[in-house]
């Protein structure tokens, strides 16, 4: 019976330790991806590796994702957590060969297929800003209609760039920043797509367009995060969510 106890307190120990460390819902260590995204790319535009904690995508030119119909882009898709309120955080480097190429957005998303509704959040051609892209159908809305993006002035589109969406009921906020140490710049609230993410109708994730004018480009995510989930160890040692807390 002591024996069995030391044993439970051993583990209770290494669980302890395993949730104090900062660890991310998938820090993409490879070699393969992990088995809670599911992959979406019905162009085949995309082509995935993984290189010392980063999951490389190199995308094809004219990987567009715009209007229903037009579905050339490559997505990372996984179920959202059981809450109302939480959020999904990633840090992306779109100038992996110097600046980020022309015609093209990466960075995280809320994506409901059958009606074509998305929220695309990231660092938009060259560098021009960091910003919301989104759509219901046929209703594209461009940045100087939603009106919710962050300046390069106020985040630099360089290696590294930390972008964050918060979900609070209906409403979406997006913010990013240039470091992993520096305070989040909102970008704004939007409260038009919401509606459309409801329990069992949506996915959350990543994703990576270009569009006429881009070119072959190259792109690093270094992690991505649902920072409300809970983690765990996994049988391995590696930093795992709580799959309760994940699947709806």
């Amino acid at each position: 019976m002591k024996k069995i106890s030391i044993i439970i307190l051993i583990i209770m120990l290494f669980s302890i330790f395993g949730l104090a460390y900062a660890a991310k819902l998938d820090e993409f260590d490879g070699p393969k991806l992990d088995k809670m995204w599911t992959y979406r790319d019905p162009a085949k535009k995309g082509t995935v590796t993984f290189d010392k904690g980063f999951l490389v995508l190199d995308l094809l030119a004219g990987a567009d994702l715009f209007r229903q119909g037009v579905d050339a882009g490559v997505m990372f898709l996984m179920d959202p957590p059981n809450l109302t309120d939480f959020s999904i955080e990633t840090m992306v480097n779109v100038a992996v060969k110097g600046n980020q190429p022309p015609a093209c957005q990466v960075g995280p998303m809320f994506f409901n297929e059958a009606k074509w509704a998305y929220s695309l959040w990231g660092p938009y051609n060259s560098g021009q800003d960091i910003r919301l892209e989104d759509c219901i159908g046929a209703d594209y809305r461009w940045r100087n209609e939603a009106q919710i993006a962050v300046d390069p002035n106020k985040v630099v589109v360089d290696q590294d760039v930390y972008l964050k969406i918060v979900k609070k009921g209906d409403s979406l906020e997006f913010l990013a920043k240039g470091k992993a140490d520096e305070d989040w710049v909102s970008g704004g609230v939007d409260k038009k797509l919401g509606p459309n993410y409801k329990p069992g109708t949506y996915k959350i994730g990543l994703y990576a367009k270009s569009w006429g004018g881009s070119v072959n480009s190259t792109f690093q995510i270094g992690y991505f995060d649902i920072p409300e989930i809970p983690k765990a160890v996994s049988s391995v040692g590696k930093m795992t969510a709580t799959w309760a807390g994940i699947k709806n």
